[in-house]
Formats: structure tokens, sequence, C-alpha cells
């Protein structure tokens, strides 16, 4: 057994353990959907270990820079306020790249099973929905669902403001 034929037999044993093929078919999405949004969760949180000192370096460099470039503006001095300016768009870019490599992070399990069930499913009429439908318009709706509510799950609340 070749590792895709393994790959192929894990992703496909949720759509057949229910004996009706399209309440099978429903299962086996949303079971790929909230598996899809945990691996890409445990993804964002590795990368974001991984960039942690440096996202607290370009962080603190951006706000760093911006407060300059206020000061500066609030002291008239034009060439040291574009100067800073400059700096921290450079340092919020950075920030911006790399947010994009967590954003990368919890995205690409859902995008793999996309092109597995657009593989697996090509040609097969979907149930419940138009002709032209394809697993896209069956995966989508829940693999959202399932990334909000893993954030929800792990979201830390805001602590209660003071007095």
């Amino acid at each position: 057994m070749t590792p895709f034929q393994a790959f192929d037999a894990l992703l496909i044993a949720p759509f057949r353990l229910l004996p009706n093929p399209e309440a099978g078919f429903v299962f086996g999405i949303a079971v790929l959907a909230v598996a899809s949004a945990a691996l890409g969760q445990a993804s964002k949180a590795l990368v974001a270990h991984a960039q942690r000192v440096r996202r607290t370096r370009v962080e603190g460099e951006t706000k760093k820079r911006h407060d300059l470039s206020i000061q500066a503006a609030q002291a008239g001095n034009k060439d040291a306020y574009q100067a800073q300016n400059q700096l921290a768009q450079e340092a919020y870019g950075d920030s911006l790249a790399l947010s994009a490599g967590r954003a990368a992070a919890l995205l690409w399990p859902g995008m793999i099973a996309l092109a597995w069930l657009s593989w697996r499913f090509d040609a097969v009429p979907m149930p419940f929905l138009w002709d032209s439908a394809g697993p896209a318009s069956y995966f989508l709706p829940p693999y959202i669902a399932a990334l909000w509510g893993l954030a929800r799950l792990n979201h830390k609340p805001a602590p209660p403001a003071p007095f």
C-alpha cells in the first residue's frame, strides 16, 4: 500500500460509517471539516510558537517607530517624522508577513482536504443540491464553522476592565 492509498483510506473511512450513502457523505464531510480545522489550529499554534520571539521583536519595533514618528510630528520635525514613519511601515509589513504565515498554517489542511474531495468525488452527483454543485459546496460551510468554533474555544477572554 502506497502512502497515498493509506491517506485515501484514512480520509474515506468516515464516509463509509453510515449505511445511507447521503448521510455517510454529509457525516464524512463534517468529520473531515472538523479534523481539517483542528489540524489547522494546531499548525497555527506551532507556527505562532516558532515565531514568538521574532513577532515580539517586530511588534515592539513597530510600536517604537510609530511613537517616535508621532513625537517628531508633534515637535514639527517633518524629516524625522517621515524617516520614523517609513521605518514604522517597514516593521508593520514584517508583522503582516508573520501574520500571513500563521494564516497559511491555519488554512493548508482545509485546502488539502478540498483537493482530496475534488479528486475523490469528481463527477459524482452531490446529494440534496443542484447538479453543478461540487464537494466544495458541502465542505466549505462546515469547515468555516469548525474554524470559527475552534477559534472560539481557544479564545481567551479579555480581563475585566478596571472601574
